[in-house]
């Protein structure tokens, strides 16, 4: 199974690039940090995996980090702050059944 971006985490990711990139070329990367995972602005490199919200490139993954959440969704939901992006695993969803 692939890492799954929802069509509503997409739009809120093509929101943020086109609001804060510098430059069209510059997308949100997925990358490792810690413990955890963070966006940071980058360009797409050849073995990124890519993922779209319309025509618009707005997340790339390097492979290995696509491994590491081969069974996990990104989705975006709403919250008095604002909207904001989370990640699941289909074990934490299997968990709470």
């Amino acid at each position: 199974m692939a890492l799954v971006v929802t069509d509503k985490a997409a739009e809120l990711l093509r929101e943020i690039k086109l609001e804060l990139a510098e430059t069209p070329d510059k997308t949100l990367r997925l990358v490792q940090r810690g413990g955890g995972f963070e966006l940071a602005f980058d360009e797409a490199r050849s073995d990124d995996h890519v993922y779209h919200s319309g025509d618009v490139p707005v997340l790339l993954v390097s492979p290995d980090v696509a491994a590491m959440l081969s069974n996990a969704t990104i989705d975006a939901e709403e919250t008095e702050e604002g909207p904001r992006l989370t990640l699941s695993t289909s074990e934490e969803e299997e968990d709470q059944e």
